[in-house]
């Protein structure tokens, strides 16, 4: 608790973005019991007699009363269907929540299994490993993802495999460099030297002293995600139809009625800027807090602190050389 709060204390923006992103992954797990209308069979209700309608405050009298004995009030509107938009957004944070999740887990598993065996075996396996990589990044991130979306189809889960392939690989590079600043440490050296085997390095040793950089890589990929996850549904290579996520109602709602009805472009835009902003924000608190070169955000050592050691060390020199 006391590295919490004084994580608040010294990184409030990047707290405040660890509060956003803690409160959408909670209206993601609780959304059936905040969305106003409840899915039925893995789609919202449609009532086509409201569709398209503004924001329940900009509505007429008539309309309002008329929303108000149905029994549903649409906060936010409807979409073309005739679907509570405040409902869709809701569930759309589930979609977007379990994403960014899954593909930040999977992306820094690849990470640091490709990085980690690269630099702690070496030799020709390193040499091999290096080549494909450099292969693999001269293909543009979004063309590889839409070539494998269209082998192996649209989906929830293909999407979180399609996204984590290329970012793992590429993400590699930075998880075997900090490896080969790690194993040639001392305390490595020491554990060869004492019969410990690579697997015992790698995870005894190796492994535990690049987990910030392991955790800032993974927060760091958050809000690339959802962008990733938007482009992919504009170009129609997302989620299956009828699974509510903001890309989606961008993409196949609010483009067609941009001009009639904007708030269904408006609405996922916001929260995925939100998302977004706060993910970016966590992430450069965290980098910032894990990494003492980074203190600050100044990209360098607190020297505060450091003179205050050095003063107090002098003094007690000094009080040394007195006595004498």
């Amino acid at each position: 608790m006391k590295k919490i709060r004084d994580f608040c204390r010294s990184k409030p923006s990047a707290a405040a973005g660890a509060a956003v992103v803690l409160l959408l992954i909670l209206v993601a797990v609780f959304a059936d019991a905040l969305a106003p209308v409840k899915m039925e069979a893995g789609t919202l209700p449609s009532n086509i007699l409201y569709k398209l309608e503004g924001p329940y405050w900009t509505l007429s009298e008539t309309k309002q009363a008329l929303q108000a004995s149905s029994g549903t009030i649409y906060w936010l509107g409807t979409d073309n269907l005739g679907r509570d938009v405040l409902s869709y957004l809701i569930y759309g944070a589930r979609t977007s929540v379990i994403l960014c999740l899954g593909v930040s887990v999977l992306t820094t598993l690849i990470a640091v299994v490709i990085g980690t065996l690269s630099a702690v075996i070496g030799g020709w396996f390193d040499l091999i490993v290096q080549r494909f990589v450099d292969a693999f990044t001269c293909i543009p991130g979004m063309l590889l993802s839409m070539i494998l979306m269209a082998m192996i189809g649209n989906g929830m889960w293909q999407l979180v495999l399609v996204m984590s392939i290329p970012g793992g690989i590429g993400q590699s590079r930075l998880i075997r460099s900090a490896v080969l600043a790690v194993k040639d440490a001392g305390y490595c050296r020491s554990s060869d030297v004492l019969g410990g085997g690579r697997g015992w390095k790698m995870l005894h040793h190796v492994v535990p002293n690049i987990m910030p950089i392991i955790i800032v890589t993974a927060a760091g990929g958050l809000g690339g995600t959802v962008m990733m996850e938007a482009s992919m549904n504009f170009l129609g290579y997302g989620v299956k139809v009828g699974t509510p996520s903001w890309g989606y109602m961008i993409t196949n709602q609010g483009r067609a009625n941009m001009y009639s009805a904007p708030q269904l472009c408006l609405y996922p835009g916001i929260c995925i800027a939100v998302m977004v902003l706060a993910a970016n924000l966590f992430g450069d608190g965290l980098r910032d807090y894990l990494d003492p070169k980074l203190q600050g955000g100044v990209g360098s050592y607190d020297t505060k602190k450091i003179r205050k050691i050095a003063a107090k060390h002098r003094k007690a020199f000094e009080d040394s050389q007195a006595s004498a």
